[in-house]
């Protein structure tokens, strides 16, 4: 894995952010509406500044209830995902369909009514 090309102080492309967090680039994409980036055009830049600042902010606990610390990260889950990530998957996957949904492409041989 080749180190992050920008400077400490600088922006990073989505390719040093994949680095640094070691998340796929395709994952970063669906998040970008949430994490906080800069766009220049068509280009997206983030600050590692305000990527630990944002992951420090949706951290999860893995814990067994109120003051209680588990080793096994998995303990006390019901078996769902963390309804935060759940909300941000269903609504990447709506804009996608929303976005490549196109009503001269719709299902034109659909009879309403009874």
């Amino acid at each position: 894995m080749e180190p992050c090309t920008a400077i400490e102080n600088g922006y990073w492309d989505i390719r040093d952010l994949s680095h640094y967090l070691k998340v796929k680039m395709k994952t970063l994409y669906a998040l970008v509406p949430v994490i906080p980036h800069y766009r220049v055009g068509k280009l997206i830049r983030f600050r590692k500044e305000e990527i630990d600042s944002w992951m420090e902010r949706n951290r999860a606990m893995a814990c067994c209830g109120p003051g209680v610390q588990s080793g096994n990260p998995r303990a006390g889950r019901s078996g769902k995902g963390h309804p935060d990530i759940d909300r941000l998957v269903r609504k990447a996957i709506d804009q996608t369909k929303g976005a490549a949904y196109n009503l001269d492409h719709g299902k034109s041989d659909r009879i309403e009514g009874p």
